[in-house]
């Protein structure tokens, strides 16, 4: 199985929304859980603005809204979240 990439919208609301905490969230995640076949990256706007912060795994079309940092981690199926 290839690598998953992770994409975290950095467009403004998703900034106000706090989408560095999740990326960096996810990226603590990754390391302490050995999930090495995940990368996360964060990308330009997703013209999919308000209600959280978009979030699309691999090369799925849908993108996921998330309004904390937890939430993206459940997506991604890990159930405890690292303190920031």
């Amino acid at each position: 199985m290839g690598t998953c990439i992770v994409k975290v919208c950095r467009g403004p609301n998703c900034k106000a929304w706090s989408s560095y905490q999740v990326a960096r969230e996810l990226d603590k995640s990754i390391n302490v859980y050995g999930l090495s076949d995940i990368k996360v990256c964060r990308v330009a706007c997703m013209n999919a603005c308000h209600g959280g912060v978009s979030i699309q795994l691999g090369s799925s079309k849908k993108i996921l809204k998330v309004k904390e940092k937890g939430d993206a981690l459940k997506i991604l199926g890990v159930r405890t979240s690292i303190a920031c």
